[in-house]
């Protein structure tokens, strides 16, 4: 089963960190950091989260070293006390590799990790949809899908997107429309589709987190998003060959949309 590994240097602040972080239902904390290691070596593991300190006080950057050079693509997220942590100390987890620093008083904290799990770019992912965009999209448009892809864990609107190509949301809207492209907001779940079914196939993360990461509020707001785009389910799509099925209902989307079928 996959799990979130925690390792806090309070065993009184497990309540609080898990009122915060409930998209996660199997957290294992991990009071011992060469149990930590150890555990984080396996794949069930999807991220790690740290304290500065051990029970011991000692400092956890050498165990987030381990963990980093056992699986450098392993989130590790360090929570901690802005008032008792030193710029030096910072840096050095900064220098071992840690995926994010997020401040005990900070009050996003599910969302700053469930972003860590999703935040490095996968070079397949990027590459493959690619192909697609230069095989369906006209070439002034690609960026658009684009942004959108690379962000489908964020809150996009027309206006947003619209932005960063120096575009009014009516006017991008207009330009979409006459390539026969989709308005963005069927871009933005797509792009949503595609992330949630390449994660389902790659990786051991519940259902439930990748909905929660892409801003559904729940699976089934994702599955719903899955079955009108590719009708097929998290389930299905867990199977080798599932995102290449998106994929490939992504591209016959757009062919029917540039013919105003869609």
């Amino acid at each position: 089963m996959s799990h979130l590994l925690v390792q806090l240097s309070e065993a009184g602040l497990r309540p609080l960190f898990a009122e915060m972080c409930k998209a996660f239902g199997d957290m294992l904390w991990c009071d011992d950091l060469n149990d930590l290691v150890a555990r984080a070596a396996v794949e069930e593991a999807l991220a790690v989260v740290v304290d500065a300190l051990d029970r011991n006080g000692d400092s956890t950057a050498p165990a987030v070293a381990a963990m980093k050079a056992r699986r450098p693509s392993l989130p590790v997220v360090l929570w901690c006390n802005r008032l008792t942590i030193s710029g030096e100390e910072l840096a050095e987890f900064a220098r071992v590799g840690i995926s994010a620093i997020i401040f005990r008083d900070e009050s996003d904290f599910e969302q700053r990790i469930l972003s860590a799990l999703t935040r490095a770019s996968d070079l397949a992912f990027h590459e493959m949809t690619d192909q697609a965009l230069h095989r369906r999209v006209p070439a002034g448009l690609i960026p658009i899908f684009r942004y959108c892809l690379d962000r489908a864990a964020s809150p996009l609107t027309a206006e947003s997107v619209g932005r960063t190509v120096g575009l009014s949301a009516k006017a991008l809207g207009g330009e979409l429309k006459r390539a026969g492209m989709p308005p963005v907001a069927t871009i933005v779940s797509w792009s949503q589709a595609l992330a949630a079914a390449y994660r389902l196939e790659h990786s051991a993360e519940p259902a439930t987190v990748i909905a929660r990461s892409l801003g559904f509020p729940n699976t089934r707001s994702l599955t719903s998003v899955l079955k009108r785009c590719c009708n097929e389910t998290p389930t299905n799509l867990r199977e080798q060959g599932g995102f290449g099925w998106v994929l490939r209902c992504f591209e016959r989307f757009l062919v029917k949309a540039q013919r105003g079928k869609a």
